[in-house]
């Protein structure tokens, strides 16, 4: 999973359109709170000015004249009208389009406390900016830092399934498997089919009930039996079941270990900790059952 943004992500509009989307944004965010004549205007200039620097620079940067100009404008509108929805948010995307996406999460945050609502151009583009801040974050090893900026995300964006993806891996990280499961199942809610994600919640659930190092064990077994490694699944079932005494899971795949490589006192011991923690568990009972009878031929 990685984040980044390129001078060039955000090109793929016409100056035109760019403009088109921002004025029909604008109108439906100024609906509730009318600019005033002055800071209207200003915003005026700055849409002129940004649609200018979309069609004249191959790539956007802050620090170039137009967008500079059009920063400036934004700046006096947020000014003329404090807390207007509609001044913030076109100083919020002027920023994310310049690509300066410090200001921009600023400004969009600013936008939202105002009342400001984000419709799928306002949305994609704090979320870019939002999530890739989120990330540096995570690359700098601020990992309490990350998390806390993906959740505002999801807390602004519900349906942002980066930042519920990122947000349940950094709290499996953090060892905090109760707030995982949640990261998980939100994203889970946006894309029930997604494989990864239901393994990260299997082991977040594990984790919460069992402990993160027994479920951890447990999981890197069932990992290295997958791949064929009996001796490595073992060393970790066994891990496992000394971490959480009471791990029926870890006991059962153990006692499957040693039932394989017909070390049939090992599976009957090892069966017989998993059903005695599950009596209901009837294939527990059956393979300690059987265990003992192949020990005892």
């Amino acid at each position: 999973m990685t984040s980044s943004t390129t001078p060039f992500g955000r090109l793929t509009q016409s100056a035109l359109v760019a403009l088109a989307i921002t004025v029909a944004a604008l109108v439906a965010a100024a609906g509730a709170q009318a600019l005033p004549a002055n800071a209207q205007e200003a915003v005026d200039r700055g849409e002129a000015l940004m649609a200018e620097a979309l069609a004249t620079y191959d790539a956007q940067y802050p620090d170039k004249p137009l967008w500079q100009a059009a920063f400036r404008e934004g700046r006096t509108a947020v000014s003329l009208a404090p807390g207007n929805p509609a001044a913030l948010r076109f100083l919020a995307e002027a920023y994310s389009r310049a690509n300066w996406p410090g200001p921009a999460v600023t400004t969009w945050e600013e936008f939202a406390a105002a009342g400001g609502t984000f419709d799928d151009a306002a949305a994609a583009l704090y979320g870019e900016d939002a999530n890739e801040i989120a990330y540096a974050a995570y690359q700098r090893g601020d990992k309490v830092a990350a998390a806390e900026r993906y959740l505002k995300v999801t807390q602004a964006l519900p349906s942002n399934r980066e930042a519920h993806r990122w947000l349940g891996r950094i709290m499996l990280e953090l060892r905090q498997p109760e707030q995982a499961v949640v990261a998980w199942r939100n994203y889970l809610e946006l894309d029930p089919t997604d494989k990864g994600a239901q393994y990260f919640l299997s082991l977040a659930q594990a984790q919460a009930r069992w402990g993160v190092d027994a479920a951890n064990d447990f999981f890197a077994g069932v990992e290295a039996y997958d791949a064929g490694n009996l001796t490595a699944a073992r060393t970790s079932f066994a891990s496992a079941t000394a971490r959480n005494a009471d791990y029926a899971e870890a006991w059962a795949w153990l006692g499957r270990v040693a039932f394989e490589q017909q070390l049939y006192s090992d599976a009957a011991v090892s069966y017989g900790r998993a059903a005695a923690l599950a009596p209901g568990n009837d294939t527990y009972a059956w393979f300690k059952r059987e265990s003992e009878r192949l020990r005892d031929e």
